[in-house]
């Protein structure tokens, strides 16, 4: 006979949330999509999953990222459990909270309509559904000191970017103005974000010259910095 193990213990739903960043009219957006069922049938919320018996917590979130972004190749980092007893009113519910950074470029905005979603500046989001609204505020502290460790925050920018892109994207994510002159010394001492021969016209006719972040060169740098 079949040994059951932890049949005295209460068996719980396990969740999935994501707040999704993107960098978009030089300001942090997150998407939120419309519940299509109940409860809480219309209102606003971040891409939730529940977990499958055949699935780990990393492959629940990239399954819906997946399906609201139409992206796989995201990058994620799971932030921490949200599990008070009351913050889902119909079941005892424990959300495992993640944050993902997506290049706007390469997101389909047909999918909003399809999803009945939409990006909103960090600024200006709405009343989520139970402590959804806690969660973005805390990814945004998480991804504010991730950015100050690495360069995670190029993820939101194209391959090929200008100097005043990098600069307005770190305003953004940190929430205050920087000097415009000593965030060029900064980034031309940063060798692992090297300047490439290419011009970006787009916004005048001299043009920008582009840059891009060089993997090998910071893995060099960090083996060097320890």
């Amino acid at each position: 006979m079949e040994q059951q193990y932890y049949k005295e213990y209460s068996k719980f739903l396990l969740v999935t949330d994501c707040v999704v960043f993107c960098f978009k009219d030089n300001q942090l957006n997150v998407l939120l999509v419309k519940k299509d069922s109940e409860p809480s049938k219309g209102e606003w919320s971040l891409p939730t999953a529940f977990v499958n018996e055949n699935e780990s917590v990393d492959n629940t979130v990239r399954r819906a990222l997946a399906a609201k972004t139409g992206l796989e190749d995201i990058f994620i980092e799971q932030v921490r459990c949200f599990g008070d007893l009351n913050r889902d009113p119909y079941a005892r519910i424990i959300s495992i909270m993640y944050y993902a950074l997506i290049n706007i470029q390469l997101y389909d905005e047909k999918l909003n309509k399809r999803n009945d979603a939409r990006w909103f500046p960090v600024k200006e989001l709405p009343v989520m559904m139970y402590d959804q609204n806690e969660m973005v505020e805390v990814a945004i502290k998480r991804m504010r000191y991730r950015t100050m460790e690495k360069p995670v925050g190029l993820r939101m920018l194209p391959p090929l970017f200008t100097i005043s892109q990098l600069h307005k994207l770190v305003e953004a994510i940190e929430d205050k103005l920087r000097d415009k002159r000593n965030f060029r010394k900064v980034v031309e001492e940063a060798y692992y974000i090297e300047k490439t021969d290419k011009i970006d016209k787009s916004s005048s006719k001299r043009g920008a010259a582009l840059y891009r972040f060089n993997q090998r060169l910071y893995q060099h740098y960090l083996k060097h910095k320890l």
